[in-house]
């Protein structure tokens, strides 16, 4: 039986992806365990797969006691300053009130020196929430390991892909799962419904929502340290600095 490890940077899309993939097997997202929070056991078998979900910056063999033999693997890479978004209002207390220094929400604090200070962590240590750095990694080496990991078959995914071409991005799916292009537009249709915006945990769900909140010059002072890594994991810095048709 094949076990597929679906990795990512925290707030880059991996509990919408794992719904698309639960609604094939007509179940919700906890089919597809989350290792931080429930046993690889708990992983339902769907056409001679199983799938898992962790944050790790690496192939895990083992989690918490138990032996992890991933036969396959998917990765979920966002652009930077959107997870960066994304990662602080999922701290904020609109969600989880685990900022180290807490705020009630992003809007509340933009403009502030306390974004501001969020805003220099990102930029210079690649994450904003260190307790679980460890795990993670920055987001940085994070994602620059799974561009570069060939040991096992692996399909990489863009958020940005995955919101304009959805089909198209998980064709991988049809082989490994044996389904066609009916059966994803199903699987999108019915996973669309259970991780709808709702302002908290999913939040915006847009391409370039950073706009909303950074400054020019913020933008370009991030480019200016990190823009070749950004320019390494798929996102040049001119389509960063671009802003979303409105």
């Amino acid at each position: 039986m094949a076990l597929v490890g679906i990795y990512s940077y925290p707030k880059s899309g991996n509990t919408w992806v794992r719904g698309i993939i639960a609604a094939a097997m007509q179940a919700s997202a906890k089919e597809i365990p989350d290792l931080h929070e429930r046993p690889l056991s708990d992983a339902k078998e769907f056409r001679g797969f199983r799938f898992f979900k962790h944050h790790a910056g690496h192939n895990l063999t083992k989690w918490q006691g138990q032996d992890i033999n991933a036969t396959h693997i998917i990765h979920i890479r966002r652009n930077p300053l959107d997870v960066f978004a994304s990662y602080l209002n999922f701290i904020s207390a609109n969600v989880t009130n685990t900022a180290s220094i807490p705020f009630e929400s992003v809007e509340s604090i933009v403009g502030t020196d306390l974004f501001d200070l969020y805003f220099s962590s990102f930029t210079i240590t690649g994450h904003i929430a260190p307790r679980f750095s460890v795990q993670t990694g920055d987001y940085f080496s994070h994602n620059q390991y799974w561009m570069n990991y060939a040991d096992k078959p692996i399909a990489r995914i863009r958020y940005e892909d995955l919101l304009h071409n959805p089909v198209t991005t998980l064709g991988f799916l049809k082989d490994w799962l044996k389904l066609g292009d009916e059966d994803l537009e199903a699987m999108l249709e019915r996973a669309g419904k259970s991780t709808k915006k709702d302002g908290k945990f999913y939040w915006r769900q847009e391409e370039k929502n950073y706009f909303n909140f950074l400054r020019p010059e913020q933008i370009d002072t991030f480019l200016k340290y990190r823009g070749d890594e950004c320019l390494a994991l798929g996102y040049d810095p001119e389509y960063l600095r671009t802003p979303p048709a409105r």
